[in-house]
């Protein structure tokens, strides 16, 4: 059932579905692929919604460069002493996940995939 409504000499069809926000200028290919992915997923419009969805988004382009130079010079270096190393950025990177982690928890996505009914899934 539609229902339509004139608003400001604009006609207005319920349901009424929002574009959905283009990602945020500066974004690499990572953080523009996980924008794409979740907004058509879950449809985010709220402003604190979109400002974690950023930080998701800025932290996926963070890892992807970061792993890249790892993977470029290895897990481990060699110091100014010849001694061995784990790579500094696999700290950052540990970093990085953990705020992307935060991010994804605070916009409360639903992970669990839809139900028909309540209780136990029907299996064999």
């Amino acid at each position: 059932m539609s229902k339509t409504i004139l608003k400001n000499s604009k006609v207005i069809d319920f349901p009424f579905t929002p574009k959905v926000p283009r990602p945020p200028k500066g974004l690499a290919a990572a953080g523009r692929e996980q924008w794409r992915k979740i907004q058509a997923e879950y449809q985010i419009h709220d402003a604190g919604g979109i400002a974690h969805l950023t930080t998701v988004c800025r932290a996926e382009d963070d890892l992807d460069r970061m792993r890249k130079k790892v993977k470029k010079h290895g897990d481990v270096l060699t110091d100014r002493f010849g001694q061995k190393i784990a790579h500094p950025l696999l700290a950052a990177i540990r970093g990085m996940e953990a705020v992307r982690r935060q991010a994804l928890r605070e916009l409360q996505l639903d992970i669990e995939p839809l139900k028909n009914g309540p209780g136990r899934p029907g299996g064999s």
